[in-house]
C-alpha cells in the first residue's frame, strides 16, 4: 500500500529533529586553557591548567623571544599528562622578553575542544 506524502511529513520532522539533537550533542564542550611559564633555570618551564584532563596532556607548546619582525621560535615540546612542560634553551638565553603559546586541541571521539593560550611575558635582563 503506497504511503502519501502527507503521511511522511511527521516522520520526516521527527527524523530531522533527531539529527539536530545528535549534531548538537557531538559538538561537545569547549574548555579554556591557562598557560603558566616560569623562566627559572635550567629551562623555561610551566604548567597548563584546564577543567578537562584532555586539555593538559600532549599539548604542543612553543617558546618565543620577542624581536623586531617575526618573533624567534626557540623551541617546542609537548606537555606531560599533569600539564607540566619544559623547554631547555641552554646558553641561548639573552636579554629580552619571552613567552610561550599552546595550540588549540580537539577530539571528536570525546567531543572536547581545548582553546589555545599564551603565557605572560617573562623579561630577562
Amino acid at each position: 500500500m503506497p504511503v502519501s506524502r502527507r503521511a511522511l511529513l511527521p516522520i520526516l520532522a521527527v527524523a530531522v529533529t533527531a539529527l539536530m539533537l545528535v549534531a548538537s550533542a557531538s559538538a561537545g564542550m569547549t574548555y579554556k586553557t591557562t598557560l603558566v611559564m616560569s623562566e627559572k633555570f635550567p629551562a623555561f618551564h610551566g604548567k597548563l591548567d584546564s577543567k578537562h584532563a584532555f586539555c593538559m596532556n600532549e599539548r604542543k607548546i612553543k617558546l618565543y623571544r620577542e624581536k623586531y619582525g617575526p618573533d624567534k621560535l626557540l623551541g617546542t615540546t609537548k606537555s606531560a599528562p599533569d600539564g607540566t612542560w619544559s623547554i631547555p634553551i641552554g646558553n641561548r638565553l639573552i636579554s629580552g622578553a619571552y613567552y610561550s603559546k599552546v595550540t588549540k586541541a580537539s577530539s571528536s571521539e570525546i567531543a572536547v575542544t581545548c582553546l589555545p593560550a599564551m603565557s605572560r611575558l617573562a623579561v630577562v635582563d
